[in-house]
């Protein structure tokens, strides 16, 4: 009976309690399409997939609510890793026309990140680019382009509207930067003939 009574007011106290909700599981879309036609056709090089830091390189959003901290948004998430993004807008901004053993841009998405320790906040992007020489893999220019932009509210979503932004405005100075370079590879002295 006292079974009966005690699973009697348990049923009861459960349907005057409220329900639990859960936050749903959100996936953003990282793009970053040139507002309008830039980029450099026949370029003489050819593209290297983008790399990314390791904490940078996967589908969760980053964040900071304080200095030297990073976490991860626990709802949110993006569909794509942001370094695959990164090589996507590339290519479409940039018609290669090197081989793969002339020069190689290699890039590597080094930060991705909504500063939060403010309303809204900031965004912060990242990338590293090098000019190599594909046969040898030297080295021949290098450059990091970083770019802020404000997030457009205080959440996930309006750090991935500021996320675009920055983005396209780093992708735009790759572009820009890299079809400047001289295409002449480093000149090795010859080695004198024999005698």
């Amino acid at each position: 009976m006292k079974a009966s009574l005690t699973l009697v007011m348990a049923a009861l106290l459960a349907s005057c309690a409220p329900a639990v909700t859960r936050d749903p599981q959100r996936y953003f879309v990282l793009d970053a399409p040139a507002p309008a036609p830039v980029g450099c056709a026949n370029a003489p090089f050819t593209l290297a997939p983008t790399t990314a830091a390791s904490f940078y390189g996967t589908r969760r959003i980053v964040y900071s609510d304080a200095p030297g901290t990073r976490a991860n948004y626990r709802f949110s998430h993006w569909t794509e890793p942001p370094q695959q993004v990164v090589y996507d807008e590339l290519q479409s901004r940039v018609q290669s026309a090197g081989k793969a053993d002339d020069l190689v841009l290699a890039t590597r998405l080094t930060e991705i990140y909504h500063d939060a320790t403010t309303k809204p906040g900031t965004v912060h992007v990242s990338v590293t680019a090098e000019l190599l020489d594909g046969a040898t893999l030297d080295v021949l220019a290098q450059r990091r382009f970083s770019r802020s932009a404000p997030a457009t509210a205080f959440n996930a979503g309006g750090a991935v509207d500021g996320m675009r932004h920055a983005l396209r405005a780093v992708l735009d100075d790759i572009v820009a930067w890299s079809c400047k370079l001289p295409v002449n590879r480093v000149q090795t002295t010859p080695a004198m003939p024999p005698p």
